[in-house]
């Protein structure tokens, strides 16, 4: 248990925090689009999203070595369907999340944002909404080049958000992303839900 009045600063993930995760459903759709097998097209997509998460490769490179795993070949049109289909699947918002990071900011604490994820995404979410207004701070894997559990994109979030490490909560659905911040000596919890979140979490 610890209370909300013991940090300075919080840090929250994007994907299966302030957003819901990615459904089977979802997985589906862009297999169909892909006219890929389901199985082999999900185990591509995890497999090869870490190097798209740090920036290192483009969409259609992403894409392709994807449907290259998976025993299939893509036109650009498919390309551009899938980075559609992707970044729409990752913009289904926790309101109630986006409300207490609101409340969190009136009340004079410092929120920011750390999130792996890709440039297609990252550049939507700048464009097609203003939902990253909300942050002191926005740290973004492809932007840096780094992911978590790296320390380094911990520590340009850190320095961003300008609280202690001892004052700063880290909220991340992945414990190995928590266990990342844990080693900086900032203060990681995992996130299962948010209602879990607020028992664990006094005013």
């Amino acid at each position: 248990m610890a209370l909300v009045s013991d940090f300075d600063g919080f840090i929250f993930d994007y994907g299966g925090v302030l957003v819901e995760h990615q459904t089977d459903g979802d997985q589906l759709d862009m297999a169909a689009i892909a006219k890929l097998s389901p199985e082999p097209f999900t185990r591509a997509y995890w497999g090869e999203r870490p190097e798209y998460d740090r920036g290192i490769i483009t969409a259609a490179e992403y894409w392709n070595q994807i449907a290259k795993a998976a025993g299939g070949t893509l036109t650009s049109e498919q390309v551009d369907q899938l980075t559609e289909a992707d970044t729409n699947s990752w913009m289904k918002y926790d309101e109630g999340m986006w409300q207490w990071i609101a409340e969190l900011s009136r009340a004079g604490k410092r929120v920011a944002m750390l999130s792996n994820m890709p440039l297609d995404l990252g550049e939507a979410l700048k464009s097609r909404t203003e939902r990253l207004n909300i942050f002191d701070h926005v740290t973004l894997s492809y932007e840096l080049h780094s992911i978590k559990p790296d320390a380094a994109i911990y520590e340009q979030c850190l320095e961003g958000i300008d609280t202690p490490a001892e004052r700063t909560l880290f909220l991340d659905d992945r414990l190995e992303n928590v266990t990342g911040a844990d080693a900086l000596g900032i203060r990681g919890m995992q996130f299962t839900s948010r209602d879990e979140i607020m028992l664990r979490l006094r005013p």
